[in-house]
């Protein structure tokens, strides 16, 4: 069983254009097909289930997705249900949840939390005046599984570990399932660079954490050339590989401002000496320098919430790349899955990026998304 929990599958039930799918994920997952296929509403189910993870209320997690929460639920429907599969050191846990959602206010109604095919936690009525769900959690005491009410805003897996004592051996598997689920949802990622914000000189910061948008791009560089020259160093190479034109170095340009706060601009160096700043390169290297730096930083250069109470040695982080091969040409995106295929090897990075084709590269598991005659987003491994 594997050290670090890996999500395993996605399942949208019933969200935006999914019913009833489920998307395999492997280390690292290309999910492919035509504009409007849906595979962006993909994405979007794990953001939304990572909100929930960390403890957001539904209403705030389903506001995460485009269109905010009234734009989740299925056409001529009333509730979203989503669930994932996360592989760990417990054996397999499963998560579903289902929430309702009456304009933009929502109510978890249904979740389901097992392990190793064992069912741990089930949901019955909720209180709507109370705001509370009736929750029933596996304890092997003799009294029985425990029943208590927990909030109905938020997802009932999240709430589990401090209301479960864990004094019992069926509690604490309870737990364990809890806290793999937890570990492996707050662990995600989402990076859709926007280069039209990537451009601008931005303030140098020691503790620069890259921002989903990418647009403290320039920070983060700067931040890691002086920080650590392994990870600056391989993050040179990628760049000299992957550019579509000859590329010796990269860096940041400085200058400082009367008021002695100093500003940066990421730049790529050329033979000859000519350095090519950020706000002349064009918006598919943007975005394939900012791939690139999430892939081979990891988690510490991120702006994301990780589980605190995870060592980084056992960290795995699941990055969301919508767009992957947006302004690139295909020998482009295939190097950019060729580094994830790579760095995923490792067992500390996961991929699951979308594209308009597919680009066969050893090592990535390519799914397509299509819309099926009903019009109903679905899934076709390949």
């Amino acid at each position: 069983m594997p050290l670090r929990p890996a999500l395993t599958e996605l399942r949208p039930t019933a969200f935006k254009s999914f019913r009833d799918a489920v998307l395999p994920l492997d280390a690292v997952t290309l999910l492919h097909g035509a504009p409007g296929a849906g595979k962006s509403n993909a994405l979007e189910a794990l953001v939304v289930l990572a909100f929930l993870a960390e403890g957001e209320d539904a209403g705030t997690a389903l506001a995460a997705a485009r269109g905010g929460a009234a734009g989740c639920v299925p056409f001529g429907e009333d509730t979203v249900r989503l669930g994932c599969s996360v592989d760990g050191p417990h054996g397999e846990a499963r998560l579903d949840v289902t929430v309702r959602v009456e304009g933009e206010d929502a109510v978890v109604v249904g979740e389901r939390l097992a392990l190793g095919g064992r069912l741990l936690v089930t949901t019955g009525a909720v209180d709507p005046v109370g705001g509370r769900i009736d929750v029933a959690w596996h304890s092997d005491g003799r009294q029985g599984d425990i029943r208590a009410p927990l909030s109905a805003s938020a997802l009932v897996t999240a709430q589990l570990p401090l209301r479960v004592a864990g004094a019992t051996a069926g509690e604490r598997l309870v737990l364990a399932a809890a806290e793999q689920v937890l570990t492996a949802l707050r662990e995600t990622f989402a990076l859709d660079p926007a280069p039209a914000r990537m451009r601008a000189w931005v303030r140098a910061d020691d503790d620069a954490r890259l921002r989903g948008t990418a647009e403290n791009l320039s920070a983060v560089i700067a931040r890691i050339e002086g920080e650590c020259r392994i990870r600056f160093g391989k993050l040179v190479q990628a760049a000299r590989e992957m550019s579509a034109v000859p590329v010796s170095g990269l860096g940041a340009l400085r200058r400082r401002e009367d008021d002695g706060a100093a500003w940066v601009c990421a730049a790529l160096d050329e033979p000859g000496g000519r350095r090519v700043a950020a706000d002349t390169l064009p918006s598919g290297a943007l975005r394939q320098l900012a791939f690139a730096t999430a892939l081979l930083t990891g988690p510490g250069v991120l702006q994301m919430s990780p589980a605190a109470e995870v060592p980084d040695a056992e960290r795995l982080l699941q990055i969301l790349a919508d767009g992957l091969d947006l302004g690139l040409p295909p020998e482009r995106t295939a190097a950019l899955l060729a580094l994830a295929a790579e760095v995923a090897a490792r067992g500390h990075v996961r991929l699951l990026a979308t594209a308009g084709v597919a680009v066969a590269v050893p090592g990535v598991r390519a799914v397509l998304c299509r819309r099926d005659e009903a019009g109903h987003s679905v899934f076709r491994g390949e």
